[in-house]
């Protein structure tokens, strides 16, 4: 699918969107060095993106449901990525937050954090031809 952008361009907005959302995502999601569910539950996450990327998309004259629909993307991949560490992401079940992890790594993992580094470059490369 082609939103009429180059796709130079369209990586340039989802650096920009990348470099406003992840450091948002961890100021607002944590307190006393802990993940809080205000940023770090899916819902919660997808929504702060969203915002962030429609305010981007206005400030940069982006098309603004595209950066939100980024944004919200960006902050769900920074989900992913959480899910894989030890202290996990927060889910909503029966009223209540609960942490679910998919993996107990540590977050400052080198091998993980290489391999996951690879990943997103070839997904990179994969969506660039």
């Amino acid at each position: 699918m082609r939103l009429g952008a180059p796709p130079a361009a369209s990586l340039a907005a989802a650096a920009v969107l990348s470099a406003l959302i992840n450091p948002a995502m961890d100021y607002l999601g944590h307190e006393s060095g802990r993940r809080v569910p205000r940023t770090h539950e899916p819902m919660h996450a997808a929504a702060l993106g969203a915002a962030v990327g429609a305010a981007a998309g206005l400030a940069l004259g982006l098309h603004v449901a595209y950066c939100a629909l980024a944004g919200a993307a960006v902050s769900l991949s920074h989900l992913l990525l959480d899910a894989f560490t030890e202290h996990g992401i927060y889910v909503r079940r029966g009223g209540r937050y609960r942490r679910f992890a998919l993996a107990h790594l540590r977050y400052n993992d080198p091998a993980a954090n290489g391999l996951a580094a690879a990943i997103s470059l070839l997904v990179l490369a994969a969506g660039l031809l």
